[in-house]
């Protein structure tokens, strides 16, 4: 077993249950089976656990997302209501298909850094960093069809991606792989939403 791998997974269940600020080295240590000193073996500090166990997630989401996107708006007469389907659909495997998490990465992301948090302005810098990297590659996405004239001209790109992060991230509140819908049913949903808005009739 890989301590430091254990460590950052009973971490990052400690704090969807309990909340980071609530959270102690002591809970995550029981929950990772091992004494709280030895948690300093592996780790610096309670925030090294939350941006060990976040920044892979959201690193991967805005990587993947964004090669769909330059890839669909590469072609010669790009299917923009494929695109944007495909893009909340990646966007939300990548966060939620890890059923031990259960869709915690992107709770604490959305959460942290619209509140006072107890991190450093170097960690939330981070976040911040790719967050925005995301919102503008949905924003781009937009802007692209509406200039092709599949999407609404009077829709304001950038407004539309925060809306459709915004239900895709809020899903993490609700989500638990196995029960009523499944993940793709979910992305559809969101997807079938976002569009119908922004299609021009």
């Amino acid at each position: 077993m890989n301590s430091r791998t254990d460590l950052i997974s009973a971490a990052t269940k400690v704090f969807a249950t309990r909340g980071y600020r609530a959270a102690s080295l002591r809970d995550i240590a029981e929950a990772a089976g091992i004494q709280r000193g030895s948690v300093y073996h592996h780790v610096t500090s309670k925030e090294e656990l939350l941006l060990e166990g976040m920044l892979p997630a959201l690193e991967q989401t805005t990587v993947e997302v964004e090669k769909l996107i330059e890839a669909a708006l590469a072609e010669q007469e790009p299917d923009f209501e494929v695109a944007l389907r495909s893009a909340i659909n990646t966007h939300m495997h990548c966060l939620y298909v890890n059923e031990s998490l259960e869709g915690v990465k992107a709770y604490l992301a959305e959460n942290l850094l619209a509140s006072h948090s107890d991190l450093t302005s170097d960690a939330k810098s981070r976040l911040r960093m790719l967050t925005r990297r995301h919102e503008r590659n949905f924003a781009r996405l937009y802007a692209a069809g509406i200039a092709a004239g599949t999407f609404r001209e009077d829709m304001d790109p950038l407004l539309e991606a925060y809306l459709v992060l915004g239900s895709c991230n809020w899903v993490s509140r609700w989500y638990h792989p196995g029960r009523r819908w499944s993940l793709d049913r979910i992305a559809d949903a969101i997807a079938d939403t976002a569009l119908a808005g922004a299609l021009k009739r």
